[in-house]
């Protein structure tokens, strides 16, 4: 579709429209071909009131999408953090210390930051469900 870098989460929770596209045209190749065509084709033409129509009557399964990614990746950054807190047990990996690997903080403080943002993505989408 054309998004190679703007494929984003917002720090305060909010999802760009090239999200919502993406999402919306690996639906539509599992529904239905013809229209994922139609959906790539307002996407490459800029038909803003055929993409509109495609994101109202698919809605439901994209938003599902999302937040099954979302909770997917929120799992993996626990599961990462986990892992950092025991890298702190210098008996058992004495290898990873600050000195052979400096990035290693700097490295945890993106993972943090990535983590609250997709928090706050999974707060506004669990707003759109309840509305």
């Amino acid at each position: 579709l054309g998004y190679p870098n703007q494929m984003l989460f917002y720090n305060d929770g909010s999802i760009s429209n090239e999200v919502w596209d993406c999402l919306l045209y690996e639906e539509l190749g599992n529904q239905s071909p013809a229209e994922q065509q139609q959906f790539h084709q307002a996407c490459m033409v800029g038909d803003e009131a055929t993409k509109a129509g495609h994101h109202d009557q698919y809605f439901p399964q994209t938003l599902s999408a999302l937040r099954e990614h979302v909770a997917f990746i929120l799992n993996e950054l626990e599961e990462l953090a986990t892992w950092q807190q025991s890298v702190q047990d210098k008996e058992r990996h004495a290898d990873l210390d600050a000195t052979r690997h400096p990035r290693l903080p700097l490295i945890k403080r993106h993972n943090e930051f990535v983590k609250y943002s997709f928090q706050l993505v999974q707060q506004n989408l669990d707003a759109m469900v309840s509305s």
